[in-house]
Formats: structure tokens, C-alpha cells, sequence
């Protein structure tokens, strides 16, 4: 009666472990093979229990036969087991335990078998049981070697309180089944039943289970709904170890990267150039080459677990390409006049009214104003006044470096910030452009019209300052004095009572 009480308490703990695991099942190999470990620990106990009530017909014998073969086959299932769970590929050494421990099976049958005590231990024989019996237990002593084995080479803190509790359980239990099974009945003679192996049984499930739930020693459903997640996840994602190695990433991130033979095990800078494991990422700017161009992305990276400096890192990419280009483009009208492509007048106080331009460089400034401009709108109307600006600002373009920089200051004024361009070039290079507006074709849209400039020049070295604002104000007194000395002129701003023209 008490091993019947003992069994049920037990039997209903087990199948409460056994429940909650399967429930949160994963294909985690770790996790599968525990369950098939506990799923023939449950038979073996039921069938132990059965073995005691069964009589000695074909059912009885046949229902022994299992009892018998799953007891057998518990130190090697336990074996695969210690395997799965320090990540070690099945080698020689497993293979030598099967066949060992088929090999004993075998063996078993070379003696007189009594059904109702089938175990080597508690034959009659003194040289034989100890022997068989040290046989059979050895795959779960090779177990033991490897998980302690495994614990003393790791530097994973996790992994070690994991390794602490299997090995402990594993201790335990295999302490009180050398008691029940062979301290007991051979040396002392006191049969007690598998009462103590079901206990013995039962710590080293607990153990094992106190690690699940403490620090999440197998992959449960959780973890797989998460990785689940992350590869079918639209966000572009990647694992990344302490060697900057690509452990998981997903088809997102293999469509952003613009390449489907990223593996795991590649490095990261293969594909992203500039990429530090070291540095955890908030939106950071990164770029790499493809073959439609440079693509642009957003990368968020951060620790999974912030305590551990070696921790697998999680990276977010987004591509941001499409993105900059219309940041860029926002960024161009709101400081480029749509009509002419200059630049604006805000633009322009935005970027030197509290600043000066490069110390040392010689630059020049012309102030342009289109004369008697508002009799031709009057005139002709503004979208004949809008189609002349066009022209106007594409001869200007002509006729000046590249690198120089157009301002549209006014409805009909122009600053022209000139690189490099000393007085007498800055000259050249207005009157080239009075002479060819000038000579422009405007017949189209105002009959018998021509445009003239009053251009004022103004230079940092002649008026010693590096000032865009104060040399503004003077190439615009300049062009003042062109109008007043009857339009069409060029002046060069020499001094403050000394404005020349040429």
C-alpha cells in the first residue's frame, strides 16, 4: 500500500512536469529528447507497477518483456540526453555505449531470467551482478563525466547554473539508485521495491525542471514563438555573437542587404562595412554598395541581455534610402526657388548672417538687379515675367564656375557668391553676363524688349572682412550706384566714399 501511495504522488508530479514541457514544446532537440527521457521514465514506472500484479501468461510475460527493455534502455536515453544538452554531436564514444548496453541486454539472457526480479544486480552470482551491473550504469557515468566536463570549460554563467543542476540531480539520483538497487538488496539483503528509484527518478526530473523554470535551460514554446517571430517578422532583423558573426537573420534583412546567400557563421562587415560590435546603435546612419546604388539604412543594435558583456546582440535594419531622398528633396525646395533653382534669400541669411565665410580665402560678390523688370510684368503679365526669369537664371548658370553659389535675394535681385575670384575676375565675369542678358532672345514673350543688369561687385580682400553680410550691403551699394549712373553698368564697391565703375 505505501509503494502504491508513493507511485501516485510521484507518477502525478511527473506527469505535471511531463505536461508543462510538452505543452511548451519547441523543436529544440535539448527539449525533445528530455521529454523522450521522461515519456520512457513515466512507461518504466507504470509497467514497474503492473510487473508486481501481472501473472506468468503471454500478456504477463509480454508486459514484463517491455517493463524489462525500458529499464534497460533509461541510461542510454539518459546518455542522448547529457548529449543534446552540452550541444555535442553523437561520435564514437555514444555508439560504443549502445552497443555496450545492447551487448548486456543480450547477455541477461545467458542467465536464468526470473521475471519478477529481471535485474543483474540481484542474481545469485558475486562476480557477474557486480560486473554486469557496473556495465549497464556505465553510459550514465559517461553522462555525468561530460556535463562535468562541460561545466568546468564554459564561461557562460547561464550555461554553468544550468550544468549545476543537472549535475546535482544527476548525483542524487544516481546515489539513491545504487541504494535501492544493489546497497540494499546485495549487501544487506532488505528488498524495499522500486519505491526509492521512483524518488530517485523524481530529483533529478525536479532538478531539471527547477533549471527550466529558473534559467530557461531548454528552448520552450516561448523562445520558438520568438524565433518564429523573428524570421517571418517584416522587420529586417540579425543575430549577432561576441565575433561579430551572424547567428540568425531572417529574409527581411536578406531582401534589405540585397543578397539571399547570407548564412549564419558569415561576419557582419562583409555586408555592412562599417559596423562595430562594440557600439550599440539608435537609429545610426550606415550605407552599402548595391547594384541599383547606394542604399541607406537605420540601424538599431542592443544586448539581449545588457548584463553580459558577450551577449548575442539584436540588430534592426531599416532601409531609409527612399527616405533621405525625400528628406533631401524636402530640404532642397525649402531652400531652392522653385522658379529659378537659386537658392533663397532665407537660406542665405540662415547660413551667414552670424558666421563669416572660409578666413584667408579671397571671394567675390556681385548684387544683381534686372532693370525696369516691373514695367515688363506690368506689361506682358507675370508668366511672361516667370518664363524670362527661366532664361535669365539659366544664362547666369552659363556663364559662372560651377562652384559658385546663386542667391534669388528679391523678385528681380540675384547675389552670386564667387569662390576663390578676385576683383578683376569677378569683373570679367559680370560683364559677361550683362552683355549676354543683354544680348538674350526675349522677343517670345515681350516684343521688342531687352533686358539690361545693374550689376555691384564687392571683394574680402579689398574690404578686408570675411563677412557675407557686411560684403552683401556693399556690393548692393554698388549696384545702387549702377542704377543711379543710368543702368546696364557694372561698379566695383573700392571704399566707403570710393565706389568705382568700370
Amino acid at each position: 500500500m505505501l509503494q502504491f501511495i508513493i507511485f501516485a504522488i510521484i507518477y502525478s508530479i511527473m506527469m505535471f512536469i511531463w505536461t508543462f514541457v510538452y505543452l511548451n514544446k519547441s523543436n529544440d532537440k535539448v527539449n525533445q529528447t528530455f521529454l523522450y527521457f521522461m515519456s520512457l521514465v513515466i512507461l518504466w514506472m507504470i509497467l514497474s507497477m503492473c510487473n508486481a500484479y501481472s501473472d506468468s501468461s503471454f500478456a504477463g510475460l509480454a508486459l514484463k518483456t517491455v517493463y524489462w527493455l525500458s529499464m534497460m534502455n533509461l541510461s542510454v536515453l539518459f546518455l542522448l540526453f547529457s548529449y543534446k544538452l552540452i550541444e555535442k554531436k553523437l561520435d564514437i564514444f555514444f555508439y560504443i555505449m549502445v552497443g555496450i548496453n545492447t551487448l548486456t541486454i543480450f547477455i541477461r539472457y545467458l542467465f536464468p531470467m526470473d521475471y519478477s526480479e529481471p535485474t543483474f544486480w540481484r542474481l545469485s552470482l558475486p562476480v557477474v551482478a557486480p560486473l554486469m551491473s557496473a556495465t549497464f550504469t556505465i553510459p550514465a557515468v559517461y553522462a555525468l563525466f561530460l556535463v562535468v566536463k562541460k561545466y568546468l570549460s564554459s564561461k557562460d554563467q547561464r550555461q554553468k547554473a544550468q550544468l549545476k543542476y543537472t549535475f546535482w540531480g544527476m548525483g542524487f539520483a544516481g546515489l539513491l539508485s545504487v541504494i535501492s538497487e544493489y546497497v540494499l538488496p546485495a549487501v544487506f539483503q532488505v528488498h524495499i521495491g522500486p519505491g526509492l528509484m521512483y524518488v530517485a527518478i523524481l530529483i533529478f526530473v525536479v532538478f531539471i525542471f527547477i533549471s527550466i523554470m529558473k534559467y530557461k535551460f531548454l528552448n520552450m514554446k516561448s523562445e520558438y514563438i520568438y524565433r518564429k517571430l523573428l524570421i517571418s517578422s517584416p522587420e529586417a532583423i540579425i543575430l549577432i555573437n561576441k565575433n561579430r558573426r551572424i547567428i540568425c537573420i531572417n529574409d527581411a534583412a536578406k531582401r534589405l542587404l540585397r543578397n539571399d546567400d547570407i548564412e549564419m557563421g558569415d561576419m557582419v562587415a562583409c555586408y555592412i562595412p562599417a559596423y562595430n560590435f562594440d557600439i550599440n546603435y539608435s537609429q545610426h546612419e550606415a550605407a552599402f554598395s548595391a547594384e541599383e546604388g547606394e542604399i541607406q539604412l537605420s540601424i538599431t543594435q542592443y544586448p539581449i541581455d545588457p548584463e553580459d558583456r558577450n551577449s548575442v546582440k539584436i540588430m534592426r535594419l531599416v532601409d531609409v534610402t527612399s527616405l533621405k531622398k525625400e528628406k533631401e528633396l524636402l530640404l532642397k525646395k525649402s531652400i531652392t526657388d522653385s522658379l529659378t533653382g537659386f537658392y533663397t534669400k532665407q537660406y542665405c541669411i540662415e547660413c551667414y548672417e552670424n558666421n563669416t565665410h572660409n578666413p584667408g580665402n579671397e571671394f567675390s560678390l556681385l548684387f544683381i538687379d534686372i532693370d525696369d523688370f516691373k514695367s515688363i510684368n506690368d506689361s506682358y503679365g507675370h508668366i511672361a515675367g516667370d518664363k524670362i526669369l527661366k532664361l535669365l537664371a539659366q544664362c547666369i548658370k552659363e556663364s559662372i564656375p560651377r562652384d559658385s553659389k546663386i542667391f534669388r535675394f528679391g523678385g528681380d535681385e540675384f547675389i552670386i557668391l564667387l569662390e576663390n575670384t578676385s576683383i578683376d575676375d569677378a569683373y570679367r565675369f559680370a560683364e559677361d553676363i550683362r552683355i549676354r542678358v543683354n544680348n538674350m532672345d526675349i522677343s517670345h514673350y515681350a516684343k521688342n524688349q531687352r533686358l539690361t543688369l545693374s550689376i555691384g561687385i564687392a571683394n574680402s580682400l579689398i574690404l578686408g572682412t570675411n563677412s557675407i553680410i557686411r560684403i552683401i550691403k556693399k556690393a548692393d551699394a554698388a549696384m545702387y550706384h549702377s542704377k543711379g549712373a543710368g543702368k546696364n553698368k557694372v561698379t566695383i564697391f573700392t571704399g566707403e566714399t570710393d565706389i568705382a565703375r568700370r
